[in-house]
């Protein structure tokens, strides 16, 4: 870890007081860095930093429509999909929410419903399907993203055709993974595809020529991007598993978020929003480092490593600015997460002993009303535990028993995970990328990089149709090429 501050232990112990004013109360979320590396003196330097990059314009742009994606000439106004506001994209939240409940309440007939879909057409709902399912659907809601066909045989045998609907997730309606899986689907429906299925979609004309019926075609505007595409017609099987009423509760909270990003953006504000972006600016361009676990000792969000991976990682990686000159220094980091009291029995032994250092958010809740007191007990003391581990090591004992310490480690806490607690996570940390945006200058909404694996894949694909190669064949492809 490059940098010559003061350790975390020696921060701690210099002055408790000063420690526990690293915290950032925003709502109903705690955010805890006295554990991280930053002397008062480094953070008043961070708050600085982004109020020397005129955040308020910016901030403004985004959320009046200006074309903040410059280089596809867009808006990114997804904050509007989740607004009370009525309106066309109010209609179009009512038309989905309403076959939500249907499948909801079993009212549609279907037991079985497929939700077809990639990247942020995915990660994002499931998410919130997993942490605000409280089992009472009566409809049971499968995910497909990748192109697996062992699994998709697999799930297609335990189900009844007669009973069971899908709706197809995609933006443009282009994506090849999304359409293969789909055209599997198609061909098992049979006849019954054109009523048992739905496509949320901004590309309503290729959902129709696919076969998809008029009326089922749940659009969003095309400004939405895809890894915000949870609060449109995407999100519809989410609130399949939750209902109506959670998932404009999940909106309610979400939008609480927005007005106080816009409103109180200043990093004295208490907003969650920025500190997020504010530590990983340090972890990236203070501390030189290139990881963040985002690790859950609430079991609820243990999709939330998967979904902030690709919201940061795609959003961030990028060489250079929105205006096309070449970035000196660092951006976003290798994010990965997962649950945490199953990663201490595998990469924790790793974080605590091995040579590199990585940095942590340990995300929990005091309790889960649902669930089991003890195993919330069991949560929580071990989320202290590792926090305390990593920031103190441990000196006595043999060298094989001895921990370095001063490990970064940031906690997010709040007392129980509901559908506003959690729209309100989900819009502050969209809003800690765009945070980051602006300090680091770059257009969080595009992602050409993920463009060109797609451009280069479509010709490959063809010609292992069309010459069936062997593996030594294949191996050669590349250097062919050039």
């Amino acid at each position: 870890m490059a940098t010559s501050s003061p350790t975390i232990a020696e921060l701690l112990r210099a002055d408790p007081d000063e420690r526990r004013r690293c915290r950032v109360h925003d709502r109903d979320w705690v955010l805890d860095y006295s554990h991280w590396p930053l002397s008062d003196e480094a953070r008043h330097g961070l708050a600085a930093q982004f109020l020397d990059q005129a955040p308020a314009d910016a901030i403004e742009a985004l959320f009046t429509g200006h074309h903040v994606n410059a280089s596809e000439d867009q808006p990114a106004l997804h904050p509007h999909l989740r607004s009370p506001d009525a309106g066309e994209v109010g209609a179009a939240r009512r038309a989905f929410l309403t076959l939500a409940d249907r499948l909801y309440s079993g009212q549609s007939g279907f037991s079985d419903w497929i939700h077809i879909g990639i990247g942020g057409s995915d990660l994002g709902p499931r998410l919130v399907a997993d942490a605000l399912d409280e089992g009472d659907s009566r409809v049971n809601v499968h995910w497909l993203s990748t192109v697996d066909g062992r699994r998709l045989k697999r799930l297609l045998s335990s189900l009844n055709p007669a009973t069971t609907g899908v709706v197809i997730a995609s933006k443009s309606f282009g994506t090849e993974e999304t359409l293969a899986l789909a055209e599997h689907v198609r061909g098992w429906l049979g006849d019954r595809f054109r009523d048992q299925a739905w496509a949320a979609t901004a590309n309503p004309s290729r959902a129709l020529a696919f076969g998809i019926d008029q009326a089922h075609v749940l659009a969003f505007p095309s400004w939405t991007g895809g890894r915000f595409s949870l609060w449109s017609s995407v999100g519809v099987s989410a609130a399949a598993t939750i209902g109506s009423a959670a998932f404009e509760a999940l909106c309610e909270g979400a939008h609480h978020a927005d007005l106080g990003y816009r409103h109180h953006h200043r990093p004295n504000d208490q907003t969650l929003a920025v500190w997020l972006a504010l530590l990983v600016h340090h972890l990236r361009r203070g501390l030189d480092l290139n990881t963040l676990g985002i690790i859950a000792y609430e079991p609820r969000l243990a999709l939330l490593g998967d979904y902030c991976q690709q919201l940061f990682m795609e959003s961030l990686g990028k060489r250079v600015t929105a205006n096309g000159a070449p970035l000196d220094a660092p951006t976003v980091p290798l994010i990965y997460g997962g649950r945490g009291t199953d990663f201490q029995h595998s990469i924790f032994q790793a974080l605590h002993q091995g040579m590199d250092t990585h940095p942590l958010l340990l995300v929990g809740a005091m309790n889960d009303p649902a669930g089991v007191a003890q195993f919330d007990h069991i949560q929580l003391a071990h989320l202290l535990a590792q926090r305390h581990a990593m920031a103190f090591g441990r000196g006595e004992g043999a060298p094989h028993q001895k921990m370095p310490g001063n490990r970064p480690v940031a906690l997010l806490l709040t007392e129980s995970i509901t559908p506003e607690r959690l729209g309100f996570l989900l819009s502050s940390l969209e809003h800690a990328v765009f945070s980051l945006s602006i300090l680091w200058g770059v257009n969080a909404f595009d992602q050409w990089g993920v463009e060109e694996g797609k451009r280069l894949a479509k010709p490959l694909r063809q010609r292992l149709a069309d010459e069936h190669p062997s593996l030594a064949t294949v191996l050669e492809w590349d250097l062919d090429h050039h």
